[in-house]
């Protein structure tokens, strides 16, 4: 009887844990619901609560940053619009629709930045990278990873030449696979989790030299513009913008991603 009471509770809590986990999922679903409804019935500030109210439950997915995009757009905030397009994209680099209104909103704010061409290497590995989405590209490395096993393994079994010689080179084509996409999916996740990026959410700001109000202004920076966060020293940020100018800006002038 002292044996089973443990199990008998663990059970029960497990049980307990799918059954809470199910409610809340349940109740985020439905609240999702409610603010597409409000937005619907163009009840925007009201759409806009009940969707952030969900992200700060935890929940975070493309389409409710993508929902609340447009519902910030509405309310014509197009620097908080910008960053939740944003934010989607950074789960859904793919979303046609978010990239054509990220360009739309993008046409509200002050700052037009032209952006200094990448590599093409850089701009070719992340094209490939956003090809799939994270989970899918998961997915597919644990596939190929087991391609690469089972021709392993016949490569060590065979018992004629031709097979054996076949299964190496297959071997040998497995592993470089397995490399590229568990290092696409490894770069993926740490970009996700990162929060190195954001918007610009202060009507206008100057741009210093160094973490200080009396360093040198270096140039004006204005609410909606997107930023590279490279460092942080107290309460001030050094940034890079599209066109690689750098400089320093107060932590409370950002809002990042």
């Amino acid at each position: 009887m002292k044996t089973k009471t443990p199990i008998l509770i663990t059970i029960l809590v497990f049980l307990g844990c799918i059954i809470v986990s199910e409610a809340k999922a349940q109740n985020q679903e439905e609240l999702f619901a409610k603010a597409n409804e409000l937005y619907n019935q163009n009840a925007y500030d009201s759409a806009a609560r009940v969707y952030e109210n969900i992200i700060n439950k935890g929940y975070s997915s493309a389409e409710l940053y993508y929902n609340l995009g447009n519902t910030y757009y509405k309310l014509r905030n197009y620097p908080m619009s910008i960053y939740y397009y944003e934010k989607s994209l950074k789960l859904n680099p793919n979303n046609s629709d978010t990239k054509h209104n990220i360009e739309i909103a993008r046409e509200f704010i002050s700052d037009k930045i032209e952006e200094v061409p990448e590599l093409f290497i850089k701009t070719w590995l992340k094209k490939t990278s956003n090809i799939f989405t994270l989970d899918t590209w998961a997915i597919l490395s644990l596939i190929i990873l087991g391609c690469m096993l089972v021709s392993l393994f016949f490569y060590l079994t065979s018992r004629t030449r031709v097979l054996k010689k076949s299964m190496f080179f297959t071997s040998i084509v497995f592993i470089i696979l397995t490399v590229c996409t568990f290092s696409i999916s490894a770069k993926k996740y740490k970009y996700m989790k990162s929060d190195n990026e954001g918007i610009i959410i202060t009507p206008t700001i100057t741009v210093k030299s160094s973490p200080s109000t009396s360093s040198v202004d270096l140039f004006v920076l204005h609410e909606g513009s997107k930023v590279k966060i490279l460092d942080k020293t107290g309460d001030w940020e050094k940034i890079r913008i599209a066109n690689g100018s750098i400089g320093w800006l107060p932590s409370s002038t950002i809002i990042r991603y």
